[in-house]
């Protein structure tokens, strides 16, 4: 996509002027505007939701049982593990719930060409939608340019099967610079979406990060169009309550493997409660 034009050193200092642009507090920040529309319906609420379920020890009966759940419910997405997309892909067959697989999760360490297979294989078994995991150690290295053409390479096997990218960051494992980062690599190499966390990396979403990739995801002078990239939410997303803070600032997409216990409090007509401020979910 730009692999002709960007280098180490085009990256860096694009990610230079990128730090320097962001405000020193985020609490500084005026609400989003437009502000963001609440989901507070069940149908509202359930089409934000990947409705998600990446134990290792997940059986083919539990994960019959998600999709279940989520063709129950109407979630946007089933999001599991690649070995399990041919069956997700045929219990979901005919509904409009999408397929999701994750790829080089959970530490996102393994080597591109494994990723792009992967990828493959899953688009082709009927992923619609891609989660692949942010090579961390090589963006704390400082190797932009080899997490741009990570990034990259899995973005073009999405866009060759029309599937959708997001790149998860796990950013409990990262500084607030690495964060604003990463979501630039990830937009500018193509990901669609930039999201939070596997779940396996420590505490999951915070108002402050989602709000953080939300500022550098909407930019439309980095070399996208930030009307076309979103943030997804993900890692301890448990009620009606953290779904709002998520929306709030930025997000819409979240990802729960709770998903029955969010609906459950929208049909027992529990209204989500003001999180307290600075809340980590």
């Amino acid at each position: 996509m730009f692999a002709a034009t960007v280098t180490q050193e085009s990256l860096a200092s694009a990610i230079e002027s990128l730090l320097a642009s962001l405000p020193v507090s985020l609490d500084s920040l005026a609400p989003i505007e437009p502000t963001p529309k609440l989901p507070t319906t069940e149908a509202e609420v359930s089409a934000l939701i990947d409705h998600t379920l990446l134990a290792p020890n997940a059986t083919l009966d539990q994960i019959a049982a998600v999709c279940e759940e989520a063709k129950q419910y109407r979630t946007a997405t089933v999001c599991v593990n690649s070995s399990m997309i041919p069956y997700v892909s045929q219990h979901l067959s005919g509904t409009s719930v999408q397929p999701i697989s994750v790829i080089g999760f959970p530490f996102g360490s393994s080597n591109t060409p494994s990723k792009v297979l992967e990828a493959r294989l899953a688009c082709e078994q009927g992923a619609r939608e891609i989660d692949m995991v942010n090579n961390i150690g090589l963006l704390r290295s400082g190797k932009y340019l080899e997490v741009y053409n990570d990034i990259l390479a899995v973005a073009d096997e999405c866009r060759s099967h029309s599937a959708k990218l997001k790149v998860i960051l796990e950013t409990a494992m990262l500084t607030k610079a690495e964060i604003a980062t990463a979501s630039y690599l990830a937009c500018l190499a193509g990901a669609n979406f930039v999201k939070t966390s596997t779940g396996y990396g420590g505490p999951g979403a915070t108002k402050e990060d989602v709000r953080l990739m939300y500022e550098v995801a909407k930019r439309k002078d980095l070399g996208w169009n930030g009307n076309e990239k979103e943030v997804k939410a993900s890692g301890g997303i448990r009620n009606l309550e953290t779904v709002h803070v998520m929306v709030k600032n930025g997000a819409t997409r979240v990802g729960a493997s709770g998903t029955k216990a969010i609906v459950e409090q929208i049909r027992s007509g529990v209204a989500a409660a003001p999180a307290a401020a600075g809340s980590n979910y």
